[in-house]
């Protein structure tokens, strides 16, 4: 479970990076590609968070009970 946490810290390491390439992009397309990539990956690693913590509860281990929660985003059209 160690070495997931590893590479989920890994993952959300790249998600904050998109996020920041998107902010720093002065073309368009790029920066909602970015936007985009940096919000599924964001969710990816929140969802298995969640079936890591729902498995160690399952498991008896108590090591995952603190989920990072992503803060919520208004809607952008």
């Amino acid at each position: 479970m160690v070495d997931l946490r590893g590479k989920l810290d890994k993952l959300r390491a790249d998600a904050a990076d998109l996020a920041l390439m998107s902010r720093r992009t002065s073309d368009p397309q790029k920066r909602a590609l970015f936007e985009r990539l940096a919000d599924e990956l964001a969710i990816e690693v929140l969802e298995l968070e969640q079936v890591m913590k729902l498995q160690s509860r399952r498991s008896g281990h108590s090591e995952m009970d603190n989920v990072v929660r992503l803060p919520a985003r208004p809607d952008r059209r």
